[in-house]
């Protein structure tokens, strides 16, 4: 009988048979570690976003001086859910549930601003202070920076501001054009970056909505290398799956964020991410930094948790309706 079960093993039916069973042990393997993998991705997704404010008064100073963002931050979702929304054919921005007015972005027409005056000019604090440590991360929508401070933490105060409001995180908008990106337009032009810096009152810990925040917007038109903008741009590489952050060398918020003083826009609108709670002052620098398309480029190979190039991530324009844009002029007192 051994005799016999040797000599079916030599047969080419028995090694077709196994060789089959074996690929489909192999196959179920992958199968598995695949599925695996999916839930991994699908946890990491959801625990990227709950993040917390600093409480002002209470938590460690490394804590209190991070730039950090609540559940309603622009770089997540409603819910804390990063996949709850995009920008594609069905879960774009036609498709959010968001309040119906007052809304954000808009576009900003230079012809029917309402020019106002004031005496108190914008008060720029910190920006030249080293952070104790910088992350970068892909959300899969755009790219986060956030800071930590132990202490003197970045911040902007004055004009017609009920408070000092301090730098939480930095977003950016791009486009795969450069005839588009940015959120917000002037004239109707779009331009094709735009960086976006969250602030809030020191004292906003734990808040759901969007009171007590300040936009303040920047935006980039295609020009030489802005070396500034490489202390970012290298790093991008190391991010380029979505989910991934990177640490990164400090520097000086200033690289990026660049004071003004008068001559700027501003008006009453909202987080352009779901949810877009209402409340938000804005206040947009007229005058376009630059970058090139190198530059640009690099932002169009971060991908999405889909695994495709992020190369549109910008609400589409909102109506106005009743509400007024300001061109601020500081006024010397005499």
């Amino acid at each position: 009988m051994l005799d016999h079960f040797w000599e079916i093993t030599e047969t080419n039916t028995f090694k077709i048979i196994l060789c089959l069973f074996i690929s489909g042990l192999i196959f179920y393997g992958v199968g598995q570690i695949r599925c695996m993998d999916s839930m991994f991705r699908r946890s990491a997704e959801r625990g990227t976003v709950a993040v917390s404010l600093p409480s002002g008064a209470s938590g460690s100073s490394q804590a209190r001086g991070s730039m950090a963002a609540s559940g309603w931050s622009p770089s997540a979702g409603p819910g804390g859910s990063l996949n709850s929304f995009d920008y594609g054919a069905i879960r774009g921005p036609h498709s959010w549930i968001v309040p119906a007015n007052n809304q954000s972005p808009i576009n900003i027409d230079q012809r029917r601003m309402a020019n106002i005056y004031f005496e108190t000019p914008l008060e720029w604090t910190n920006l030249e202070i080293m952070p104790a440590g910088i992350r970068l991360e892909n959300n899969g929508h755009t790219l986060v920076l956030r800071a930590s401070y132990p202490r003197c933490v970045p911040s902007i105060g004055g004009w017609d501001l009920l408070g000092r409001f301090e730098l939480r995180e930095i977003t950016f908008r791009w486009s795969w054009s450069s005839n588009m990106g940015s959120e917000h337009t002037v004239d109707n032009r779009h331009y094709p970056l735009e960086m976006q810096c969250l602030h809030t009152l020191p004292q906003a810990s734990g808040i759901i909505s969007s009171q007590n925040v300040l936009m303040i917007s920047y935006m980039f038109e295609v020009g030489q290398d802005n070396p500034y903008m490489d202390v970012l741009i290298q790093h991008l590489v190391a991010i380029k799956r979505a989910g991934r952050s990177v640490e990164v060398s400090p520097f000086p918020i200033s690289y990026l964020v660049t004071p003004f003083y008068t001559e700027f826009f501003s008006y009453q609108g909202s987080l352009t991410q779901p949810p877009c709670h209402r409340g938000v002052e804005w206040l947009i620098n007229p005058r376009p930094l630059a970058i090139s398309e190198r530059q640009l480029n690099a932002f169009r190979q971060l991908r999405s948790f889909q695994g495709a190039h992020i190369g549109f991530n910008a609400r589409p324009v909102q109506p106005l309706e009743d509400r007024t844009v300001f061109y601020n002029l500081y006024r010397v007192q005499q």
